[in-house]
């Protein structure tokens, strides 16, 4: 393999790796670090509606970026896919991993669009008496984002390390 093909591998699996561990991170970060925090903060100090502005405020712009990130995830997986060495060819188990992968993606992917273009709006627009359940179904998404993403991570990493040993 030419050192050209080489880098090109490495970029992929650095986009495709550090795409998903920037995702997780961040859901993470955000599910269990800064929602808790910021409404004990203002729960303290003012309103709940001062925390809903807040959080609106620190998300806004996001929606694509996030969008953005999962889209090169998906075709830098896409690409490892088809790369020469990165496939067993007619591998059952492979092709079934494989399947696997794509279904939490898919899965991960679409809770995604869930939350940015159903429950953020139903969040703006919710009532003090809507926004507890609201909530309650944001955190249950992210919690199922992350298992997916940690779950196809780690599926990766296992392939990529049974594929080392053949």
């Amino acid at each position: 393999m030419s050192i050209a093909q080489l880098l090109a591998e490495a970029t992929l699996l650095g986009v495709h790796v550090l795409g998903g561990g920037v995702w997780i991170g961040a859901m993470v970060f955000s599910i269990f670090v800064l929602h808790p925090r910021a409404e004990i903060y203002f729960k303290r100090v003012t309103r709940e509606a001062d925390f809903e502005d807040f959080i609106f405020t620190v998300v806004h712009g996001a929606r694509w970026k996030v969008f953005s990130g999962i889209v090169a995830i998906l075709l830098s997986g896409a690409a490892l896919a088809v790369w020469p060495g990165h496939h067993v060819n007619g591998d059952a188990l492979w092709r079934s991993l494989f399947a696997l992968k794509l279904l939490l993606f898919a899965t991960s992917a679409g809770c995604f669009v869930y939350v940015s273009w159903t429950l953020w709006p139903r969040r703006t627009f919710a009532t003090a008496a809507e926004l507890p359940a609201i909530k309650t179904r944001f955190t249950r998404v992210g919690v199922l984002m992350i298992v997916t993403n940690a779950l196809n991570m780690a599926l990766g990493i296992g392939a990529h390390v049974w594929r080392a040993t053949l």
